[in-house]
């Protein structure tokens, strides 16, 4: 199936695989933003030693965007495993959740999976 823009035929997968891309790509602007006003508040670049746990399930995250541009499938997967960590690690380490926004981190391994599933690639 094609999405049709401008008189042109688009694979959709490929469509869903820029939407990953861009959607990774401000979700890792927004958290540098996060990340550098935290310091500025702070005064620290990482405030507490659990924050380096986290800070690990989010580079498995923020690496998934990238590894899913060449490769949906590992790459969904591992967005959406990464989030996932980082809620566990999150309960774990300091026993509270992060935000339910953070569910956002996984959503473009969804797009991703999306792309791999409308490209026939299982």
């Amino acid at each position: 199936m094609d999405i049709v823009l401008r008189g042109q035929h688009l694979p959709t997968g490929r469509v869903l695989r820029y939407a990953a891309a861009a959607c990774g790509a401000s979700l890792v602007a927004g958290w540098l933003v996060f990340l550098v006003l935290e310091a500025i508040r702070n005064r620290e670049l990482i405030p507490y030693i659990h924050s380096h746990n986290q800070a690990i399930a989010l580079a498995v995250v923020f690496s998934s965007y990238v590894i899913g541009w060449r490769h949906e499938l590992i790459g969904a997967l591992l967005a959406v495993v990464g989030t996932l960590a980082f809620f566990a690690v999150g309960r774990a380490s300091v026993e509270v959740l992060p935000p339910l926004a953070a569910a956002w981190f996984a959503a473009p391994g969804v797009l991703y999976l999306a792309a791999w599933l409308a490209n026939d690639r299982h």
